[in-house]
């Protein structure tokens, strides 16, 4: 089986520091593969609250994910401090990619790549909607 592959996107729109803590390590004492999607998640929320925003408030929409791509680049221990950048890719008329890399500067390598599939949607009627219009003036436009 071949491996996934993550596009890159050529501007990083917001970064933050991660530094792992004991829960989220597993039995191997090392990071466990699951918080690597909980570490993009917050990453996510850190920078729709840099804006005012969150994943229900965003732009006047929501926001839900429908899918998710993990690439594991190296381990991350106890102590390892993260800096997790955050991009865009992809856009369509109601959803995006966002792409996170998450750099391990305590071993100076690459910890993991991901991308989440994020969808506008209307909680009220459950069901996708457009991208609202100031988050393509805000975020996609340069």
């Amino acid at each position: 089986m071949s491996r996934i592959e993550i596009d890159k996107p050529e501007k990083v729109l917001f970064t933050t520091e991660y530094l792992i803590t004991v829960s989220d390590l597993n039995y191997g004492n090392h990071l466990g593969n699951e918080r690597v999607l909980i570490m993009a998640q917050e990453c996510r929320l850190r920078w729709l609250r840099s804006m005012g925003y969150s994943e229900i408030d965003f732009f006047g929409s929501s926001l839900i994910q429908v899918d998710a791509g993990i690439i594991y680049r190296s381990e991350g221990f106890h102590g390892n401090s993260i800096t997790i950048s955050l991009g865009i890719l992809n856009p369509s008329s109601r959803s995006f990619d966002l792409v996170y890399t998450l750099f391990n500067t305590s071993t100076d390598k690459v910890l993991a790549e991901v991308k989440t599939r994020m969808v506008c949607f209307n909680y009220e009627i459950r069901r996708p909607e457009m991208l609202p219009e100031k988050f393509r003036e805000t975020c996609l436009e340069e």
